[in-house]
């Protein structure tokens, strides 16, 4: 019986690790620590434009406000002083050191179908930027 010519599974999963490991190690020593910062604050700002969203849908009036340069909060619209508690996170939440926003203050209330005001709040850090784009539907997405 001939042998067949290829690589086993085991072969595969064995480079594949060794790629992975290789590839963690540069990115670690080449990437830009303010970038993973950047995306890192970017997906928290997305989550909580997003809980403000689904608080306001539930029946609870809801604004989600940048409070300075450095933190942000989802409250209740009716009590600005009241800051909403969802899971395991409080607010306000403060951001990486280093990191700011752009507006330094924002202030948007949902509606009861999740509907806000546009805007379009830049995140930057060491000379690098990322953008959250909040849609009048309430939608907040990178852009």
């Amino acid at each position: 019986m001939k042998k067949s010519a290829g690589f086993t599974l085991l072969e595969l999963i064995v480079v594949m690790v060794i790629v992975g490991i290789l590839a963690v190690t540069a990115m670690s020593r080449y990437g830009n620590k303010s970038s993973f910062s950047l995306k890192t604050e970017q997906e928290q700002l997305i989550a909580a434009l997003f809980q403000a969203q689904q608080l306001a849908m539930s029946g609870r009036p809801t604004q989600f406000a940048i409070l300075s340069l450095n933190s942000f909060s989802v409250r209740d619209a009716t009590d600005p002083a009241n800051h909403y508690s969802v899971a395991s996170i409080t607010y306000p939440q403060q951001l990486t050191a280093g990191v700011s926003f752009n507006p330094s203050t924002l202030v948007r209330t949902y509606s009861a179908l999740g509907a806000t005001s546009p805007a379009t709040i830049t995140l930057s850090a060491d000379g690098d930027s990322v953008a959250v784009c909040l849609e009048a539907s309430g939608y907040a997405h990178a852009c």
